[in-house]
């Protein structure tokens, strides 16, 4: 592939294609003197949206045919020529089809008015693209020139409508909208025309066009003050003219140019220096003629105007000075460059040093002598001198190497070295070689890409490294129809580490387990650190889809010792993923996932083992993300509902209270239960706004149901607030919140906090639970006897109901050990003054056991299942009853 020779080049290149441009010119030329031939109704409806819809899509075809720089700059133009087509065309529907007047302002001022802002911006990308850098000189002397058109469209547009008594302020803003924004339009061409490059004949199809804008706009105002106007006049030629420059300016094949990047600075000529000039004497120009005519109105405007055009000149003269300056500093600067502290070789056609700068020395470690008449290659590397050899036989060569040069200490320095070929310079008369001693650079460059590719803690290659190994292994796999095998380690429970004995100690503990995962590997094997507590194997020798499982044993088995950190034993437990691929079926990047899903699979299957990834986990993580996207959607969408289970008197069946379970009423496929979307709301933090609406609606409705007389105040409603919720800063704001917002008392809220919350997730006083019981709340511990606490922690929190697991309840009657179990949660609760409330209580045998060992209150499916809150209203409405004070 040929390099791209520039903007030019590409530009000369469309010269041969057929001149659209030149048809699409003489096509509206045809139809602008077709139009004033036309009757008004015909000409507005048909020819005059013709003209302007056809320099909207000549605008879209410039830039399909010649693909400039900034493609979006034109679409934003063309999408401004079609606002103000869409204008013109309303205008012409109200007037001339509905035979309606249409007022003003209207709503077809917006869409006409909307027409600057996009050509603005546009026209901004273009000045950008082709100016990237600072063109000062250039910014003031369009600020020169619009100021003093500004100016005039003071004088003869806007003024008048302020004066003007016969409008309201509305239509004194519209009006004066528009001139407002052909100064800008103005502003942002003289812009284009002033910065550096060549102006092409797509710029001046462009100035035209907007010159035209400018008059035909001016032409309107003043008609229209005067009361002169009307429809289908010699004015909406300039209208014409506007869209058809438009749209031959982008089929012109030097639009490209208008987006390129120019080179150099802008050329300051007589006529720019005349322009600007003039632009500057138009204040006392109007002066001149206001006092001819025998009155100054305009004496604030003028004055203002001249102020800001003194400032702006005074700048601009400052620049020409500043650029004399910068020229007498380049050729200082090259007087400087012969004594740079690069050293400078010119030696002949053999080689042969002919001439030195006196940085050599340094540079090269050589003193002059051993340099000036000596061949410059007995310093090279073989390889380098033979490259040498090269360039001298080689004529008008300029380029840049790459050399190793022996110092005159023996050791060798890294050289750039620029050879340029002057020896047809009679001045010169040699080879000239710039040489930059680079070796520092060099020695920095590789410690920085061995630091971008290893982990600066462990050493370990870091991510980048062990994908680039695997993408290697899976190469060499498929050479010998072999397979890649891929393990994700992640350490359980690390956070812990960190939090307890703080983070350098947590950094010496991954150090220690990098050394001891080493250990279990081969020396072909890559362990990688991918940051965190996260770390990667590759296998790629032998049978690694056997092998895999044996080094995940192995590693487990190496980290069973505690690790010793400062005066602490460390358990440690790993939770490993494993992926086997092979090459043409599994990609790095999906071998990588997959290793990470069967890590993540460990993880929920309760740490400190391995699993072997299947294409079930894949579907399986898909289908959570796609629960995930809806999740979100059904908490705005008023999908979610609270389905509500009696706590019932386990004596009499009486109702005590409820557990508010939500539910997820999914529009396709019906109720879903929370155990297929509450974990996935755990992972993405969704819990949080779900148990927030959870808690609002359990509160509204329970005080309904106290509204109604249906419950007492002894009722109260039980609501699951997740681990995640109570680390959140806003659990207590959220509890606060559902109470003022119901209007119930706080005693008729039960928090329930999963045990596993409470141990691995609170600090150890419970500072969350405390500031919740302070509001009066009362606090349940629930799924007792599955996590780690032992009865003894109950009363370290400030707990008041330990709900009994129903795998507990389960073991009731057929086993001794259930049954002691439940007597011992329930005596040490009742000890430390707490209730006791049994879950899933499904036959009556149950329930008198749980009778006879003092358990009084409970929920299950023997008293009845979760139920809407209609269904619970109804069931509170048959009871009838009054309930007494709980125990």
């Amino acid at each position: 592939m040929e390099p791209d020779a520039g903007p030019r080049a590409r530009i000369v290149g469309t010269r041969d294609a057929p001149a659209l441009w030149k048809w699409y010119l003489l096509a509206g030329c045809l139809l602008s003197a077709v139009y004033p031939l036309v009757p008004p109704a015909p000409a507005k409806l048909v020819v005059w949206p013709a003209i302007g819809w056809s320099a909207v899509a000549a605008i879209v075809v410039g830039v399909r045919r010649h693909r400039p720089d900034g493609q979006i700059a034109w679409y934003l133009l063309a999408l401004g020529i079609a606002t103000f087509i869409v204008g013109d065309d309303l205008y012409s529907f109200r007037n001339f089809v509905q035979h309606d007047d249409v007022p003003f302002p209207s709503y077809v001022d917006v869409v006409y008015l909307a027409m600057y802002p996009l050509l603005i911006v546009g026209l901004v990308l273009l000045i950008r693209r082709r100016s990237p850098g600072r063109d000062r000189a250039s910014l003031l002397d369009a600020a020169i020139i619009t100021c003093g058109a500004g100016l005039l469209s003071w004088v003869i547009l806007i003024v008048p409508y302020f004066r003007s008594q016969d409008i309201g302020v509305l239509e004194r803003l519209t009006s004066i909208a528009y001139p407002l924004g052909d100064i800008a339009l103005l502003a942002m061409i003289v812009r284009l025309a002033v910065g550096s490059g060549r102006r092409p004949i797509s710029f001046w199809l462009l100035a035209a066009s907007i010159v035209q804008l400018l008059i035909a706009d001016a032409l309107y105002g003043y008609l229209n003050l005067a009361g002169l106007w009307h429809e289908h006049n010699v004015v909406d030629g300039g209208w014409i003219a506007f869209y058809v420059g438009w749209g031959a300016a982008a089929l012109h094949p030097s639009m490209r140019e208008l987006s390129a990047r120019s080179s150099g600075s802008p050329r300051v000529s007589r006529r720019r220096l005349l322009l600007v000039g003039s632009a500057a004497l138009i204040p006392p120009a109007v002066l001149f003629v206001e006092q001819l005519n025998g009155e100054v109105v305009d004496g604030a405007a003028i004055a203002v105007t001249s102020a800001i055009l003194f400032v702006l000149v005074l700048a601009r003269t400052s620049g020409l000075a500043g650029e004399v300056s910068e020229k007498r500093s380049e050729a200082r600067f090259h007087s400087l460059v012969t004594n740079a502290s690069d050293a400078i070789v010119v030696v002949d056609d053999i080689g042969v040093v002919r001439y030195q700068t006196p940085s050599a020395a340094r540079v090269l470690g050589r003193h002059a002598a051993e340099l000036l008449d000596h061949p410059i290659g007995d310093l090279l590397a073989v390889e380098d001198e033979r490259q040498l050899g090269v360039l001298l036989a080689t004529a008008g060569v300029t380029t840049t190497v790459d050399w190793r040069v022996r110092s005159g200490d023996g050791t060798w320095r890294d050289m750039e070295v620029i050879a340029a070929d002057l020896r047809d310079d009679a001045s010169v008369h040699g080879l000239v070689l710039t040489m930059r001693d680079i070796t520092e650079r060099r020695a920095l460059d590789a410690e920085l890409r061995r630091q971008a590719l290893h982990d600066t803690l462990t050493t370990l290659p870091n991510r980048s490294l062990f994908h680039d190994r695997v993408v290697h292994a899976l190469s060499r796999a498929a050479r010998r129809q072999g397979d890649v095998a891929v393990l994700f380690l992640d350490l359980d429970d690390f956070k812990m580490v960190n939090d307890s004995l703080g983070h350098p100690s947590g950094d010496d503990l991954l150090i220690a387990v990098a050394a001891r995962l080493l250990t279990t590997l081969k020396s072909g094997d890559t362990l990688a650190r991918f940051g965190g507590d996260e770390f990667a194997v590759l296998l790629e020798d032998g049978d690694v889809a056997h092998a895999a499982e044996a080094v995940a044993q192995r590693m487990q088995d190496a980290l069973r010792e505690p690790f010793r950190v400062g005066e602490e034993d460390v358990p440690v437990h790993v939770s490993i993923g494993i992926a086997v691929g092979r090459a043409g079926v599994d990609t790095p990047s999906g071998l990588l996932r997959n290793a990470d899903l069967a890590m993540y699979v460990a993880k929920r299957n309760g740490k400190a083992r391995f699993e072997r990834f299947v294409p079930e986990m894949h579907e399986q993580a898909i289908r959570r993300l796609e629960v995930a996207s809806e999740l979100r959607g059904a908490i705005d969408n008023g999908q979610l509902v609270v389905f509500y289970q009696p706590i019932v008197a386990v004596a009499t069946g009486l109702t005590l209270g409820a557990e508010a379970l939500v539910r997820w009423n999914h529009p396709s496929r019906g109720l879903i239960p929370p155990n297929d979307f509450i974990p996935v709301a755990e992972t993405t933090g969704l819990v949080i706004p779900l148990g927030r609406w959870v808690l609002d609606e359990a509160c509204r409705q329970t005080r309904a149901w106290q509204q109604a007389g249906l419950v007492d105040d002894a009722f109260y409603i039980s609501v699951n607030l997740s681990a995640r919720h109570l680390r959140d800063t806003s659990v207590v704001d959220d509890v606060v919140h559902a109470l003022d917002t119901s209007g119930m008392t706080a005693s008729a809220l039960l928090i329930e906090v999963t045990e596993t919350g409470l141990v691995e997730d609170l600090d150890p006083a419970g500072t969350v639970l405390h500031d919740l019981k302070a509001l009066g709340v009362r606090l349940a511990i629930d799924d007792f006897g599955t996590g780690y606490s032992s009865l003894g922690r109950l009363g370290t929190f400030p707990l008041d109901v330990v709900k009994i697991d129903k795998s507990f309840i389960d073991r009731l009657g057929g086993h001794a050990d259930g049954d002691a179990m439940v007597r011992a949660v329930v005596d040490l609760s009742h000890t430390l003054g707490m209730m006791t409330v049994a879950e899933g209580v499904e036959d009556p045998d149950q329930a008198r056991a749980l009778s006879r060992l003092g358990c009084s209150v409970a929920q299950g499916f023997l008293f009845a299942r979760p139920m809407p809150a209609d269904d619970m209203t109804g069931a509170l409405e048959l009871e009838g009853l009054k309930l007494v004070a709980q125990p």
